[in-house]
């Protein structure tokens, strides 16, 4: 009876560190079981633990894709790509082949995070700093200004009534702040709906919705033109992907369609949507008749990556600036709200 390692899904840059000495070894001309037995030396404790597991299951006659996906948690479509280099003879080829895809997976995911890192940073910055002129000037101002027993501005007097809210209640909004936005992750995890709710709001968002389609669209496609490439039929292949998306508008487009593809209707329309671009569907369409339709797949993905790419820099183009002015606003709100009183009360002791 196949054994189960029961510890977290491995990160995917050890998945891919693990799919890469696999090969090599394998690839060197020695046994499965063989490559698993040398790699156990040098590993972590609970990563070790794991690939004994592997390696005990597959001397059990366990296939590979199956232990590893039951074990360190692969993806069904990294699973599908083994399972097809086991059956046909390739398994090298195989788990080189899922190595790059899980490496491209995890360089446009870099992509994403390097481009908001400095608005982040940027805005992190705003928040501390207006943080610190109300709690270390405007603690020392606001007695000032009460004492003169004038009538304040509108602007002096919001930013008093939000200065004394952050003063009085600053802890326990953080910690409302923190606590709903950790219920609203548990939601959003556990039940679909809520989810889906989230998602499809999301979407609307103007340039980001759009940018998250594109992204998930660019993994299903890379993902999907990997498997027709290696030889699966693109139903199956098809439907393996599908169980990698995980954004819900295009998760349930795709499955609206799977019976389609079965049928024998062109991938080329299947992802005929508003939402996909149509030289992926032309370029789709015209691998399909020239019989090249997984580099195709695989193009249309890149050449998606590299529209990514371009979206995330004039997107991080035009945070920076906003940013950067709303920055200038709040402490310009401050300076105002505190030298526009003193103005006026010195307007009045000269006359």
């Amino acid at each position: 009876m196949f054994k189960v390692c029961k510890i977290n899904k491995w990160k995917r840059k050890d998945i891919i560190m693990f799919l890469e000495r696999i090969e090599m070894y394998f690839s060197s001309g020695l046994e499965i079981n063989k490559t698993l037995l040398i790699m156990e030396n040098g590993l972590k404790n609970n990563h070790k633990t794991c690939v004994i597991e592997v390696r005990k299951n597959i001397e059990s006659g366990m296939p590979l894709h199956h232990s590893l996906e039951s074990v360190i948690g692969i993806s069904r479509t990294t699973a599908g790509l083994i399972e097809y280099g086991e059956i046909s003879g390739t398994l090298a080829k195989a788990l080189l082949t899922a190595k790059n895809l899980l490496e491209k997976e995890d360089e446009l995911l870099k992509k994403c995070i390097n481009a908001l890192i400095y608005p982040v940073v940027i805005g992190i910055f705003a928040v501390l700093l207006t943080i610190g002129l109300i709690r270390g000037v405007m603690s020392q101002i606001i007695p000032l200004l009460k004492s003169l027993k004038v009538d304040l501005p509108i602007i002096t007097k919001l930013t008093i009534a939000i200065s004394e809210i952050i003063t009085n209640y600053g802890l326990y909004i953080l910690i409302i702040s923190i606590t709903i936005i950790t219920i609203f992750k548990i939601l959003a995890k556990k039940y679909t709906k809520f989810r889906r709710v989230f998602h499809y709001s999301l979407i609307k968002v103007p340039l980001i919705g759009t940018l998250i389609y594109n992204y998930y669209l660019a993994l299903f496609l890379h993902a999907c033109g990997s498997l027709v490439e290696s030889g699966l039929f693109i139903g199956e292949a098809y439907t393996k992907t599908l169980s990698t998306v995980t954004f819900l508008p295009l998760k349930q487009l795709l499955e609206s369609r799977i019976n389609d593809i079965y049928r024998g209707l062109s991938l080329a329309n299947i992802l005929s949507d508003r939402r996909i671009p149509i030289f992926i569907v032309s370029l789709i369409d015209a691998g399909q008749a020239s019989g090249i339709l997984g580099a195709s797949i695989i193009r249309a993905g890149n050449i998606l990556d590299r529209d990514l790419d371009h979206s995330l820099k004039k997107i991080t183009a035009l945070i920076e600036p906003i940013m950067m002015i709303g920055m200038g606003c709040m402490v310009g709100t401050i300076a105002l709200s505190i030298m526009i009183p003193i103005y006026n009360l010195s307007n009045v002791l000269q006359k």
